[in-house]
């Protein structure tokens, strides 16, 4: 056989490995198709929120609620008055699985310390002291709640230096999709007030926005104070309204979570 008729075969072969390769490819494609790539996300829920120092009527609302298996996220200031009981039984919840968080070492509204002293001034009496005095007793606060909600960015920035994430509030009642006190995969969140004289208090809200975030797979934030049986003054959140809370979250199927569980989440 001649040169140029022994190369032209040889092209001729390869040619045809080329194509059936590419063929079985193209089958093998259409016949198992790469999997999916894994969507994330995560299971809606609640995280319950409360301000100050209640330890006391924490603690008892702890006891009412733990048929419900739930969680919070409990914001402490003016540890530094704490009594010994107090303290054992702030362990007890942390203890339980709830959430200890920073509310600053004195209460004072952030806004109006830092524009009169200076905002190094409010990091160095109302942060610093707070997450070392806590911490020294066991408590590694990762969060902090604004004193009356006042905030800007500027102290959002600089607080971000010190905690996983940072509470602000918000007020209203507006439709659920309008709403700002779900998590939005940022750390600076936002909580909807459950206290007995917030204008936006209202049992069949509060489970309409939880309806929405099972709908949309979102979370909601509430916030709260001194939890009472019955509520006759200021920044009182009634037990009944949290069992009932609680009781519609587990029958939907919405996940009790805390502040810090947040930064485990699956963006």
């Amino acid at each position: 056989m001649t040169k140029p008729k022994l190369l032209l075969l040889l092209l001729s072969s390869i040619s045809l490995i080329v194509i059936l390769l590419i063929t079985t490819d193209l089958t093998n494609a259409v016949a198992s198709p790469s999997p999916l790539k894994k969507q994330s996300g995560y299971q809606p829920g609640i995280v319950l929120t409360f301000d100050d120092d209640y330890v006391d009527t924490w603690y008892n609302a702890e006891k009412e609620l733990r048929p419900f298996n739930w969680k919070a996220t409990f914001f402490i200031c003016k540890y530094s008055a704490f009594t010994k009981d107090q303290k054992e039984k702030l362990h007890y919840l942390q203890n339980m699985g709830h959430d200890i968080a920073g509310h600053g070492y004195n209460h004072e509204n952030a806004v109006k310390y830092a524009g009169q002293y200076g905002l190094d001034a409010y990091i160095k009496n109302e942060i610093l002291p707070l997450k070392k005095i806590m911490h020294k007793d066991g408590f590694n606060i990762k969060s902090f709640a604004y004193p009356d909600g006042a905030r800007d960015g500027e102290l959002d920035k600089r607080l971000l230096k010190y905690f996983d994430f940072i509470r602000g509030t918000t007020y209203g009642e507006l439709e659920p999709k309008s709403q700002y006190c779900y998590y939005e995969n940022n750390r600076v969140i936002y909580g909807l007030g459950i206290d007995d004289d917030y204008e936006q208090f209202n049992l069949e809200y509060y489970k309409s926005l939880l309806l929405y975030a099972k709908e949309h797979n979102k979370i909601v934030i509430f916030y709260g104070h001194k939890t009472v049986d019955k509520a006759n003054e200021r920044l009182e959140t009634p037990i009944g309204l949290l069992k009932q809370l609680c009781a519609f979250a587990v029958e939907n199927n919405l996940k009790f979570y805390s502040v810090d569980d947040l930064k485990h989440l699956e963006k």
